[in-house]
């Protein structure tokens, strides 16, 4: 019985986890940051956006979404168009 000598080398890539972390600026309001949480981020409502926006506004930036691949630059584009200061890290 023959085996192919392939079996073995075919392995996946491991996809990496992006997260998406809004940045502290001086000319969006709370209720601009609010309102774009809310429209971009799946499961944000009113409350939860306040408080992102209150630990962006204290702490300088803070993480607001994880994903992987498009998914995570979709919803960094749609913030960037919203006006919002985003970035994308690796951890």
């Amino acid at each position: 019985m023959e085996t192919s000598g392939s079996f073995g080398s075919t392995r996946r890539k491991r996809r990496k986890r992006l997260h998406l972390y809004l940045i502290d600026d001086d000319y969006n309001t709370f209720d601009n940051v609010m309102y774009a949480l809310q429209q971009v981020l799946p499961m944000c409502n009113e409350l939860l956006a306040e408080q992102m926006a209150m630990i962006v506004h204290n702490a300088g930036e803070a993480e607001i979404y994880s994903g992987f691949g498009n998914d995570v630059y979709i919803k960094y584009a749609q913030l960037q168009k919203l006006g919002l200061n985003v970035d994308i890290k690796t951890k």
